[in-house]
C-alpha cells in the first residue's frame, strides 16, 4: 500500500508538472523569466505536456487488452486535471498579480493557502485515480510505472530548481 501511495504521489508530481508550484515559481520570482525562456514556460501547455508524458508511459506500460479500460479512465482523469488547471491559470496570475505585493500580508498568507489547499485537493484526486489503474498492473509494470513517474519527477524538480535558481 505504502508503495503504491509513493508512487501516485510521483506520478501525480510528473503528470501535473508545470501546474501548481511551477506556477506558484513562476508568478512569485517574475523577476527570474527573461527573453525566451520566459515566453516559453507561457506557452508550455499543461495538458499538451500531460497527454505526451502519458502516451510515453502507454508505450513502456505495454498495456494488455483487459487493461486498457483502467487506462482510459486514469489518462482520462489526469487530463481532465489538466485541462481544470489550464483553466484556473489565469485566475492564479491574478492571484499574484502587482495588486498581490500591495496585498497585507495577513491577505497574501490566506491567498497562498487557498492555492495551497486547492493544489492538495488536486493531488489527493491524482493519487486516488493513480491507485486504482496503479493496482490492475502487474509486478513489472508497476516497477516501469514507479522508475518512469521517479525519473520524470526527478527531471521536473531539477528544472524547477533551475528555474528557481536562473
Amino acid at each position: 500500500m505504502k508503495k503504491s501511495i509513493t508512487a501516485a504521489c510521483l506520478v501525480s508530481g510528473l503528470l501535473m508538472a508545470g501546474v501548481g508550484s511551477y506556477t506558484l515559481a513562476q508568478e512569485s520570482h517574475p523577476a527570474t523569466k527573461v527573453g525566451a525562456e520566459a515566453s516559453q514556460s507561457h506557452s508550455k501547455d499543461p495538458v499538451v505536456a500531460t497527454q505526451k508524458r502519458l502516451a510515453e508511459l502507454k508505450q513502456k506500460l505495454n498495456l494488455k487488452p483487459t487493461q486498457l479500460a483502467a487506462w482510459e479512465t486514469f489518462s482520462n482523469a489526469l487530463i481532465a486535471q489538466a485541462k481544470a488547471h489550464a483553466q484556473s491559470r489565469e485566475k492564479m496570475q491574478g492571484a499574484f498579480s502587482r495588486d498581490y505585493e500591495n496585498m497585507p500580508t495577513p491577505e497574501k498568507i490566506e491567498k497562498m493557502a487557498a492555492m495551497m489547499r486547492s493544489n492538495a485537493d488536486s493531488l489527493s484526486k491524482t493519487a486516488s485515480d493513480t491507485k486504482i489503474f496503479y493496482d490492475v498492473l502487474s509486478v513489472e509494470q508497476k516497477t516501469i510505472f514507479d522508475l518512469f513517474s521517479k525519473n520524470a519527477w526527478n527531471r521536473r524538480m531539477s528544472e524547477h530548481m533551475h528555474h528557481d535558481m536562473g
